[in-house]
This record gives C-alpha cells, sequence and structure tokens, in this order.
C-alpha cells in the first residue's frame, strides 16, 4: 500500500527548546500521538492540551530530557484517571496512585531519559499491520480489503473459519473494533479473541467448521493513524453515521454498510459485536430495550450478555445497562434491515478497573485480561449458538424429557436459549432428564448448571448425574445466581461415552430445568478396579473466589506402586507461579494450601500431573 500523501505532515509536532524546559522536550511525533500545547512555570509542572474532536480524552505523547527528573503534567481536556507510561513504546506500565494525585495528572521521577505517556496502552495502524502479517498465512485466515479511506488507509477484514467447510452450512458472526480511534482496549479485546481463534485448540477448530468470523479490526483506520479520539480525519463521528442520507454518509460507513448488507443479505449474521471502551470503569453491553426493539429479541440480548458474565472474573450481571435502540447507530441499521435475526450488540471495556459496584475489590485493567475477555467472548458466541463438542457440551432443553406434569416458561431474563421447564411442587416425582452422549470415555468432566432464579424457585433443587458405575447429587438453591453457570462438581465418564442428568422435584417451591454445560477434564485412570478410587481426582479449589489462600485436594489411586506427583499453578499466559508438589506420593487424599498473597487478582490454573494423567482446573484470585 502506498502511504499516505499527508500521512508525515498531519501530526502536530511540538518540540520545546526554550531554556526554561530545561531541556524537557514534548512531542508526538508518531503514529496516534496526539499532543497541542504545553506551558510550565517552573520547569517542573507542565500542563498540556490535546487536539479534541468529540472530546479530548485521548493522549498519546512522548516527553525526552527527563531521567532522574520530578516531572507533573496535567493533562487540562482529558479525563484520565491513571494513565499509562513506556520507555520502549512496547511494554506500558500504569501510573501508581501516587503518582496520580488526581483526575488528569501524572507525576513521577523517571529512569530513563525518554518516556511515552498514553491514556491506555496504544494499539497503532503499524502494529495491526505486523499482527495481519502474522496470521495471513494460517490456512483458516483469509484478509481482504473491503475499500479505503479519505486519507487512502485500507479497511480491511480478516475472515477466520476452517475453508474446508461449506460456509453455507455455518453461523456468520462479525465483530468489529475501533470506530472510536481513542478506544484502544478495545483493541486488546479484539487480539484476544482472534488469538483463542488461531490457538489451534481442537474445540476452537470444531466451532471454526461451525461458524464463520468476520471481523474488522479498524473501522476507522484514518482516525487511529492521526491520533483521534472520538472521530475520523474529518471530524465525523462514524458510530452515528448510520441513517445519514448518502451525500451525508462517510466513506468509512458505505464502505462497511456495503459490506454488511452483501453478507446478510445471503445468511443474515447471528451475532453482530461492536467493540468499544469507556471511561466507567467496568465492562457492560447496551441492551436495547423491549420497547425500541420486542421483547423476544430483548430476552435474547440478556442471554448473550448473561453468557459473556457468567465465569467472568472481569464483568458480572450488575454491570449491565438498557438505551433504546437508534437508527444512526450501526446496530439500529441491522434493526431496521434485519430485525430480530441479528443479535446485535455494543460490548464496553474500560479503562481503568472492572467493576460498577464501588464495594467490590477492584482489578485494574490490563492488556493481559482485556485478552481474557476476547477468549471468553469466543465460547460466549459458540454457547450462545448452542454448539457442542465431546470436550464442551451444552445440553438445552429440545435434549431433554419430562416425567410428570411440568410446564413450559419463558418469564424472565436469566434462562438459557428459548425457555425453561417449571417442575411442580405437588408432584414430587416430577422430574427432567436430559442425556449427554458422544463424550469422552474414560474421562473426568466439570458440571455446571443453569437456570432462571427468583424467590418463589425451590432452594433445595436436587440434581444427579449418572453414569453406568456411579450417581453424583447435587444440591442448589435455585432462588439465587440464575442467568449463569454454576459450577455442581466433578463428574466421571466411562465406556459409553454417556452421562444422564436428572433434575427433580421439590417440596421448596417450582425446580428449574434448564440447560447444563459439560467441560473435559482429562483421562480418568484405574476405573475398572471398584475397590480403588475411580481415578485421579483433582477438586475445585475452595473457598474459590479466594482471598488470599485457598486450599486444593486431590486423589492418588492405587496402582501397585508410588507415583511421580508435581502440582503447579501457573498464571493465563501459561508462566508457572509456583509449585505445590514436586514427589512420590502413595495412594491417598491430599491437600494443599495456596498462598496467593503476592500475587495480583486474576485467573489462575492449577496442574496436577501423575505418570501420564494431567488434569487442569481454573481459580479466581479476587483482592
Amino acid at each position: 500500500m502506498s502511504k499516505p500523501a499527508s500521512r508525515l505532515f498531519f501530526i502536530i509536532f511540538l518540540f520545546i527548546f526554550n531554556p526554561v524546559f530545561s531541556q524537557i522536550v514534548f512531542d508526538a511525533n508518531f503514529e496516534s500521538g496526539n499532543l497541542n500545547t504545553v506551558s510550565t512555570t517552573d520547569s517542573i509542572h507542565f500542563k498540556v492540551t490535546t487536539h479534541e474532536d468529540i472530546g479530548g480524552r485521548w493522549f498519546y505523547f512522548r516527553m525526552s530530557g527527563v531521567q532522574n527528573k520530578f516531572v507533573s503534567v496535567e493533562v487540562q481536556n482529558s479525563d484520565v484517571t491513571k494513565a499509562m507510561y513506556s520507555y520502549d513504546d512496547e511494554v506500558y506500565v500504569r501510573f501508581s496512585d501516587a503518582e496520580s494525585p488526581q483526575i488528569n495528572k501524572f507525576e513521577k521521577t523517571y529512569e530513563q531519559d525518554t518516556v511515552f505517556v498514553a491514556y491506555y496502552t496504544p494499539f497503532n495502524y503499524s502494529f495491526l499491520q505486523k499482527k495481519l502479517m502474522e496470521w495471513e498465512g494460517k490456512n483458516i485466515v483469509k484478509l481482504d480489503t473491503l475499500g479505503f479511506t479519505p486519507q487512502n488507509f485500507p479497511i480491511q477484514e480478516l475472515t477466520v473459519t476452517d475453508f474446508t467447510v461449506e460456509d453455507s452450512s455455518k453461523f456468520n458472526v462479525w465483530i468489529h473494533a475501533r470506530t472510536h480511534p481513542g478506544e484502544t482496549p478495545g483493541s486488546w479485546h479484539f487480539l484476544g479473541i482472534v488469538d483463542e481463534l488461531l490457538s489451534g485448540k481442537e474445540v476452537i477448530n470444531y466451532y471454526l467448521t461451525k461458524i464463520v468470523f468476520h471481523i474488522v479490526p479498524f473501522v476507522n483506520p484514518d482516525g487511529v493513524y492521526f491520533g483521534r479520539s472520538r472521530t475520523n480525519y474529518s471530524g465525523v463521528d462514524l458510530e452515528s453515521n448510520w441513517d445519514k442520507p448518502e451525500s451525508e454518509t462517510s466513506q468509512e460507513v458505505k464502505i462497511l454498510r456495503a459490506r454488511m448488507k452483501e453478507l446478510n443479505d445471503e445468511k443474515p449474521f447471528s451475532v453482530f459485536l461492536n467493540l468499544h471502551s469507556q471511561a466507567s470503569s467496568y465492562c457492560t453491553f447496551w441492551i436495547h430495550t423491549a420497547s425500541s426493539t420486542s421483547d423476544a429479541f430483548y430476552k435474547k440480548e440478556y442471554f448473550f450478555a448473561n453468557l459473556n458474565a457468567s465465569d467472568n472474573p472481569y464483568f458480572e450481571q450488575e454491570d449491565f445497562n438498557e438505551s433504546n435502540l437508534r437508527s444512526r447507530y450501526p446496530e439500529g441499521w441491522l434493526w431496521n434491515n434485519y430485525g430480530e435475526q441479528v443479535l446485535a450488540l455494543t460490548y464496553e471495556t474500560p479503562y481503568n478497573n472492572y467493576f460498577k459496584d464501588s464495594g467490590k475489590p477492584l482489578i485494574e485493567v490490563t492488556n493481559e485480561n482485556l485478552a481474557e475477555i476476547g477468549k471468553r467472548t469466543v465460547y460466549s458466541i459458540a454457547e450462545f449458538l448452542k454448539i457442542s463438542h465431546p470436550k464442551r457440551v451444552v445440553l438445552d432443553n429440545p435434549q431433554s424429557f419430562v416425567n410428570g406434569n411440568a410446564t413450559v416458561a419463558n418469564a424472565g431474563k436469566k434462562f438459557y436459549g428459548e425457555n425453561y421447564i417449571k417442575l411442580p411442587v405437588d408432584d414430587t416425582n416430577a422430574y427432567a432428564g436430559y442425556l449427554a452422549e458422544n463424550l469422552i470415555p474414560n474421562s473426568s468432566y466439570d458440571l455446571y448448571g443453569w437456570w432462571q432464579s427468583g424467590d418463589v424457585y425451590a432452594y433445595d433443587t436436587e440434581i444427579i448425574a449418572s453414569n453406568n458405575n456411579e450417581n453424583f447429587a447435587f444440591r442448589k438453591n435455585q432462588r439465587l445466581n440464575g442467568g449463569q453457570w454454576n459450577y455442581l462438581g466433578e463428574v466421571f465418564v466411562y465406556n459409553n461415552g454417556q452421562l444422564s442428568i436428572k433434575v427433580k422435584a421439590s417440596q421448596t417451591g417450582p425446580a428449574i430445568a434448564d440447560a447444563f454445560r459439560l467441560i473435559y477434564n482429562g483421562p480418568v485412570l484405574s476405573v475398572e478396579d471398584e475397590n480403588l478410587p475411580a481415578g485421579f481426582k483433582l477438586y475445585q479449589n475452595y473457598p474459590n473466589p479466594f482471598n488470599p489462600s485457598t486450599t486444593i485436594r486431590y486423589t492418588i489411586p492405587s496402582l501397585g506402586k508410588p507415583v511421580d506427583v508435581k502440582l503447579a499453578v501457573y498464571d493465563v499466559l501459561g508462566r508457572k507461579v509456583t509449585e505445590l508438589v514436586n514427589g512420590t506420593e502413595a495412594p491417598g487424599e491430599y491437600s494443599v494450601v495456596f498462598d496467593g498473597s503476592n500475587l495480583s487478582s486474576g485467573i489462575y490454573y492449577y496442574r496436577l500431573e501423575a505418570g501420564s494423567y494431567m488434569i487442569t482446573k481454573g481459580m479466581i484470585l479476587l483482592k
């Protein structure tokens, strides 16, 4: 691609050589840079402004000559709480609380001569092109240019799917990001999505035989390149440009609208996600009210939102927002043209912290946990589409059967899919059954249940999972924790690869049978001898979430000789945090305490290795 003629000249450079500044130089001479004015009275305290479009939130500039100097900077037209800095423009660190004494301000004594500062970690055009070059060579990726912007940048579409399977049999999913160029957390969220899709995992590869992912990394490459906050180079907010007359519609929106129409006319998107970031310190979905859409669509939005908040240490149901659907936004354009066929939502991630409820322990936003949210987005899409793989199975009501009296309901906003089954109080013999087939024989699975909750429902619902050899019984309070995957426990599947699940009626209120999920843990050994433990068992840590310590239990069966055992903890990047066990152990049940007091909040994994057997589970540290 030839470089845009304007590329070299429209970024404002600000070099300050006046001796009063003690040779401290400010500039924004790079991609996505944004700096307008700088002033000081004492060469220590500086006031800067950014070039504003719709607000002046985004800033990104460089300071030189700062080594061993205390420098205080106030960005007067931004709303940053704790900005980011980097000495190499690659690895960014957040200013500490002490270094961020008030909104818009950061101050620090720097260890190196040059430092870059930004509202959040940048994700610029050149970095995206490097990633696209890495991805383009993979056989599940196709890169296309949909058209060119007024500044001659390409709007690029990344298609990720299994191209050996006919697309006509697949779901279509559309994801786009960076409509507002300053919202860089949305790009790190996007990166987590793509990295998971390209991970080569068996379950993910199966999803790609069922789904075509159409992904536009930058809706607004002009704005990204030239350091805008919320508009394109010409000052147009592309997000609210979708209902304009053709003469007033931006080139970027025309390009996207044409491509989306082409795809939707052939087969409407099953999911459309519009990735954004917000100054408020929590993730959210903007769920469109039933009055501006329809009751069925409103409930479908909550279904998808609940899936994303479930199992998610950075997102909870209390964080959702509602708004009326507007034609000026892409979701409004989709509704006006395709109605309920397209589940369309804006997904907002924050810059600073997670959780709307300020009473909760705050978790700071990082590129790593944004990527984890992206990974979870992929699985939420598959579960919304009810796609199952033998290692990750979802059972919904169409796969159930009922004994006795029961009613099918769809009241509320916390059920899975289209409806749920209510078992009556007055028929104690009633139950709903599910059968999971084609599971991996002689394996361990984690079992989860989903239900619509409410004050009237049973508080001691009995759920029994059965294989040929044994039953696993669980009791749950269905007045609580609706609209999410509730961990029930570990179950085992033997030679026939089947597991039956029964939800029994309760006398404490209507029991709910809605959906179940099975996630593969690993093989179970020594299941033939009923006098021995069924196999190596790794239990869910307790408590979970935990702060600062938790207990991990595991069982070693008798194999005629002691077994080499390792138990280690890893972070979300797969780096070993600590090794809890490394030695030879006799048969028996063991417990180990893991102390996370020196670790930051987040997701961690613990893995048990015993001989040729290995199993991994996740746990959440919340400080």
